[in-house]
């Protein structure tokens, strides 16, 4: 097993920026505690706190439990550590505020899973990444077929695209449509060496990329930044020989899965995005891959685009420590702005479950990061995650659209789903939407009128004009008045049922 300093090595200094107390202390597992579903801290265990700042009461009262159980650590966020903390305290690492949690979990937990000594290449990415760099000469990242971060070494030189890799677990999305737009992608996916002069992408020094394959399965892509006296015919040489290995490492690891929790739910972040890994879950869940599945969605409110982003890595490592702590076989990933959720529901009291798992776990996320939870119907089997996701995805905008709070059940709002449906084939057909309540929505606009409004509320009311006329607080009489004169301008009757439907049609449709 690892002590508490051998654990900080290995993160490195972009993550960890300080630490303090009884370093040597051994871990033997990891915990994860947050305010929204605390956990005591086990004898033995780092405990990586999300939701607690360095110097807050809350975060001061964690470090003396911890103490008193025993505990090997804590780690939480912060730029500095307190100068006056005694060394035989219990340990404290502080990691840098702009890591991802979930990220930085999956490493502690692969760490603490390989052991003591020297890390063999053959069990875990990281001491791979270490192998490769030794060999080659310079630092390494891996990265999934995703563009998800698998692993990374230490070393020097660095650069800001490096940083950026490490700390949001994937490779920076405006450094890769750079490559992309170069051609040095499909270089790479062909086969080829790739090597990349500094400054060719912004913010990248130069480097040496290769992909490992498995017959012609990509397993990861391998990025090398060289020491600058090294030959470039030995690096490249070394590399691929590197590849080869890693090829052999990654089907390994993909088998046996030594990076647990982080492992399974970097398959399913694969499965969500398209890839076929549906085994891999569908084996980390311990269950067949056509057993039955739900999908829940957790959307942040936030309307500025970063901060959605940043929500939705909060929001998937909370749900993650919440399925720890309560001990729920789910997989957790994040995708550009909303966490998902994978349960096997083979049996409907498993989809009831999950129902309460995910209206739980919303009521009690709800303070820390604001959004909107959403379930989906059972599906068969994990090969429709990704229209599944979809369908989630299109879900949710309609709950923000509607503004539905809590948590949404997708079997409960099918006949909005299907009116949404309509409304995007009107749209693509704007002649579908032509008729009277186009007449309508004009005469308002040039005359101040409320005469769509007034007649939503009537068909939201069945008809009923004194029902309508409270809704919108207006007497029974002027509702009367108002659809009298709606049918009017609108050349239609509501008499007429075909009429009357393709005009509550267009209602619905249009606002």
């Amino acid at each position: 097993m690892l002590t508490v300093v051998e654990v900080a090595d290995r993160l490195g200094p972009a993550l960890v920026v300080a630490r303090s107390g009884r370093l040597s202390a051994t871990v033997a597992d990891v915990a994860v505690t947050d305010p929204a579903f605390p956990v005591a801290p086990p004898r033995g265990a780092l405990v990586v706190a999300p939701g607690y700042r360095l110097g807050d009461a809350g975060t001061d009262e964690l470090l003396e439990a911890a103490g008193v159980a025993g505990a090997a650590g804590v780690v939480v966020k912060g730029t500095t550590v307190q100068a006056d903390r005694p060394s035989g305290s219990v340990a404290l690492l502080v990691v840098e505020p702009s890591a991802d949690w979930a990220h930085l979990v999956a490493l502690l937990r692969t760490l603490t899973t390989t052991g003591a000594g020297p890390l063999n290449p053959e069990d875990s990415l990281f001491g791979l990444a270490d192998a490769i760099a030794s060999l080659c000469g310079g630092p390494v990242v891996l990265h999934d077929p995703a563009w998800q971060l698998l692993a990374y070494s230490g070393g020097r030189p660095t650069d800001d695209v490096r940083s950026e890799t490490i700390l949001g677990r994937r490779a920076p999305a405006q450094a890769l449509e750079q490559l992309r737009a170069a051609g040095i992608l499909d270089r790479l996916m062909r086969g080829d060496m790739v090597e990349i002069a500094a400054g060719a992408v912004a913010n990248m020094g130069r480097r040496y990329a290769v992909a490992a394959r498995a017959g012609s399965e990509l397993l990861a892509t391998i990025w090398l930044q060289p020491e600058e006296d090294r030959p470039d015919t030995d690096v490249e040489q070394r590399l691929r020989w590197a590849a080869d290995v890693a090829a052999v490492s990654l089907l390994r690891h993909a088998a046996a899965g030594p990076g647990g929790v982080g492992a399974a739910d970097a398959a399913f972040d694969a499965l969500l995005s398209g890839s076929r890994t549906e085994r891999i879950v569908a084996e980390r869940l311990g269950v067949a891959v056509d057993s039955g599945f739900v999908l829940a969605g957790l959307r942040p409110m936030a309307t500025e685009e970063r901060d959605r982003a940043a929500t939705a890595r909060r929001l998937m490592a909370l749900a993650r420590g919440y399925c720890d702590a309560y001990r729920v076989q789910a997989r957790v990933a994040a995708g550009a702005d909303t966490a998902y959720l994978l349960f096997c529901c083979a049996e409907p009291d498993q989809r009831r479950s999950a129902v309460r798992i995910v209206s739980d776990m919303h009521a009690r996320l709800q303070s820390a990061a604001p959004h909107r939870a959403l379930l989906s119907s059972t599906f068969p089997s994990l090969v429709e995650t990704p229209s599944v996701r979809q369908s989630v995805d299109q879900l949710l905008a309609l709950a923000e659209r509607r503004g539905w709070s809590g948590l949404t059940d997708s079997e409960h709002v099918q006949a909005s789903f299907r009116l949404e449906q309509f409304r995007e084939v009107a749209l693509a057909h704007p002649a579908l939407l032509a008729g009277p309540v186009v007449t309508l929505a004009e005469h308002d606009r040039a005359q101040g009128s409320d005469l769509v409004t007034t007649l939503r509320a009537y068909f939201a009311n069945v008809g009923d004009m004194k029902a309508a006329g409270a809704q919108l607080g207006l007497h029974v009489n002027t509702v009367r008045y108002r659809i009298t004169k709606a049918q009017e301008i609108g050349g239609f009757s509501l008499d007429n049922p075909d009429e009357r439907l393709l005009a509550e049609l267009q209602v619905r449709l249009l606002t």
